[in-house]
């Protein structure tokens, strides 16, 4: 008998114990009869291929992470006792890539990673925090100047050429945009609440959504950290530094965003 009918016996015997004074369980050529009152618990044990699950999955693919500090740390977390691993490490922990190679800037803006880009199957780009602060202020712009390439100098117009500059490394690339965790003050470089203008009176909110416009218009799937990695009382909670980098909660919150969004565009390999 094959084993999903063999669990099925089972779960009907169970149920049926309180009715009958004995039942029978069939594993293959075998059969076993119980006498329910001398059946104190049935405990169910994962076979071989339920712990296989929890390895990695293999991906031939190269992963090319482009972002802040919050994607710089993966590989500086020494630093932080609040922190072991970042999320890039954590996603790698479920999929495998053939190559990781972590371009993030500490610091950095969207207009840094332009000649960050190296060649990759897959591009993850975790940025607009920093755009947002009071050192840069980059402005929003529309999904017009990402779509006419304005070169206007707007975040949107800046993404444009980021991922125009992808494309011409591989025109096969596959990308994956994520909005900005929420954060708020950090020595007063970010506003008071993630929901609070910054000093030109632009929102946070506002890179997010001109992310999700162009992900829309170029048909890319999203990491919307923004919408899912944490609100103002969660923050401090999950933030090593109240609350601009995660703790190693926030990262696993994030790695849990992107393994969904990487899902989407995987190959089967």
């Amino acid at each position: 008998m094959k084993k999903k009918t063999y669990l099925t016996t089972i779960l009907c015997a169970i149920a049926s114990a309180a009715m009958a004074q004995s039942f029978t369980v069939y594993e293959g050529e075998k059969t076993h009869g119980y006498d329910t009152e001398n059946v104190d618990s049935i405990v169910f044990s994962p076979d071989k291929a339920a712990a296989s699950s929890t390895e990695p999955r293999q991906i031939k693919g190269r992963w090319c992470s482009l972002g802040t500090s919050i994607s710089w740390l993966n590989e500086n977390t020494a630093s932080y006792p609040n922190l072991t691993k970042g999320y890039q490490t954590r996603v790698m922990e479920k999929l495998a890539f053939k190559n990781f190679t972590n371009k993030a800037v500490n610091g950095g803006v969207l207009k840094s990673a332009i000649n960050s880009v190296v060649l990759a199957d897959y591009y993850t780009i975790e940025h607009g925090i920093n755009d947002w602060g009071k050192t840069h202020l980059t402005p929003v712009g529309t999904i017009d100047d990402y779509i006419n390439d304005t070169r206007n100098g707007t975040f949107a117009a800046i993404y444009r050429q980021l991922i125009d500059r992808i494309f011409t490394r591989n025109p096969k690339a596959r990308v994956i945009l994520c909005t900005p965790r929420k954060a708020y003050g950090f020595g007063g470089y970010l506003p008071d609440h993630w929901y609070d203008p910054n000093i030109n009176g632009v929102y946070l909110e506002e890179y997010a959504n001109i992310i999700r416009q162009i992900a829309a218009y170029e048909s890319f799937p999203v990491a919307d950290f923004f919408a899912e990695a944490g609100g103002q009382r969660q923050l401090d909670n999950w933030s090593y530094d109240t609350a601009l980098h995660p703790n190693d909660d926030g990262m696993q919150i994030m790695a849990n965003i992107l393994i969904q969004a990487f899902e989407k565009i995987l190959d089967d390999e």
